[in-house]
C-alpha cells in the first residue's frame, strides 16, 4: 500500500476494517505535519454531522507551520451537501492543506448522480486513494507485526491461540494483544499460557458455563449461557463468538483426547476445580464427542455467518443447540 507524499493535497483512505483504516488516516497526519506537534493546524469532524466548517478550514492557510490538516471520518455517510462541497474543493484543493477523508466507502447513487464515484475520480487526479480490506491481511502476521511493534515476540501456540480466540477480527485481536502485553510489562515473548490467562472476548466464568453445557448435553443451559456471551460481545458480536466456541470445544476434545490415552490433562484442565475436571472426565466418557462432526458443524457455521449479515443469532443459538443436544 502506497503512503501518501506529505504535500499530498486531499486523501481519500476507505475499509472496513477500522483498525486500518485509523492507523493510515494517523499516518497520513504525520506526513503531512512532518512529525510535528498538530497545534492549532488538526481539525477533525464527523460526516454525519455534516462537517461544518471542515472545508472553510482547509481553505486557511497553516498557524506558523508548513501545513494544516483536515481530517473528516465517516464519510460512508456524507450527506449531499457535503460531497458537492468536497466535488467543488478537490477541483482547487488548497496546497497548503492535507484533506483526509476516510471512512468504510462513499455514499453510492443519490438522484441519479454517483458523487461518491465522481469524488473518488477527482481524487485520483490530485491526491491519493487508499483502500485496506481485512480479507487481504493475514491475521497471523499483523499479530506478530503489532507485537514486534511493541517491543514483544508472540509464540507460534499464542498466535494460533489469538486467532481462534477472537478469529480475523484484526482490531479484536489487537485489543486481545494489548491484554497480553499489559500482563507481561516488560518486553519478552508472549507464550500460549499467557494469552489463555489474560484474553478472552466474553467473560470466562459465562464461557465455561457453556462448556459445562456441552459435556453434560443440556440444551437450557446452553442457550442461556450463549445469550449472556452474546450480551457480552455486544452487537455484531455473534460471529466474532464462534472463534471463541471454537477453541472451547478444542480444550474439550483434547481432554477427551488424553483420557483416551490415559495420558494427564492438558494444561487448561488443570486449573480448574478437581470436582469439575472429574465431572468433566466422567461425562466425555460416557457420551464422547464425534471431533470429525463437531468441527464440521463449526465449519458449517462460520459459513453460515459468511454468507449473510442478518441472522447471527439465530446460527449461533442454532450450534449451540447442536452442540448441547447431541454432543453432534
Amino acid at each position: 500500500m502506497s503512503q501518501p507524499p506529505p504535500d499530498a493535497p486531499i486523501v481519500l483512505i476507505l475499509g472496513e476494517e477500522s483498525l486500518l483504516v485509523r492507523e493510515a488516516e494517523q499516518k497520513a497526519v504525520d506526513l503531512a505535519l512532518g512529525g510535528g506537534s498538530a497545534g492549532f493546524n488538526l481539525g477533525t469532524y464527523g460526516a454525519e454531522d455534516g462537517a461544518s466548517g471542515a472545508i472553510s478550514l482547509a481553505l486557511t492557510l497553516p498557524m506558523m507551520a508548513r501545513r494544516r490538516v483536515v481530517l473528516i471520518r465517516h464519510m460512508d455517510k456524507a450527506g449531499v451537501a457535503l460531497l458537492d462541497d468536497l466535488l467543488a474543493y478537490a477541483d482547487n484543493p488548497n496546497p497548503s492543506t492535507t484533506l483526509v477523508l476516510s471512512g468504510a466507502k462513499l455514499p453510492g447513487a443519490t438522484g441519479g448522480m454517483d458523487r461518491g464515484k465522481r469524488l473518488e475520480n477527482r481524487i485520483k487526479k490530485v491526491g491519493l486513494v487508499q483502500r485496506f480490506q481485512a480479507q487481504a491481511v493475514n491475521p497471523a502476521d499483523f499479530a506478530r507485526k503489532q507485537a514486534e511493534a511493541r517491543g514483544f515476540t508472540l509464540d507460534p501456540r499464542a498466535t494460533r491461540m489469538l486467532i481462534e480466540l477472537v478469529g480475523n477480527d484484526l482490531s479484536q485481536l489487537n485489543l486481545e494483544l494489548d491484554k497480553a502485553i499489559n500482563f507481561m510489562g516488560e518486553g519478552g515473548t508472549i507464550s500460549a499460557e499467557v494469552v489463555e490467562a489474560v484474553c478472552s472476548v466474553v467473560s470466562e466464568a459465562v464461557v465455561w458455563d457453556l462448556t459445562d453445557a456441552i459435556i453434560a448435553r443440556d440444551p437450557d443451559k446452553g442457550l442461556a449461557a450463549a445469550h449472556r456471551m452474546l450480551e457480552d460481545a455486544g452487537s455484531g458480536g455473534a460471529h466474532r463468538l464462534l472463534s471463541t466456541i471454537t477453541w472451547q470445544v478444542r480444550q474439550l476434545l483434547e481432554l477427551q483426547d488424553s483420557l483416551r490415552r490415559g495420558e494427564p490433562e492438558p494444561g487448561a484442565w488443570r486449573r480448574m476445580p478437581r470436582r469439575k475436571l472429574d465431572d468433566a472426565r466422567s461425562a466425555l466418557q460416557r457420551r464422547p464427542l464425534d471431533p470429525a462432526r463437531v468441527m464440521d458443524a463449526l465449519t458449517d457455521a462460520n459459513r453460515a455467518f459468511n454468507r449473510a449479515k442478518v441472522g447471527e443469532r439465530r446460527i449461533f443459538e442454532g450450534l449451540v443447540l447442536g452442540l448441547t443436544t447431541t454432543g453432534l
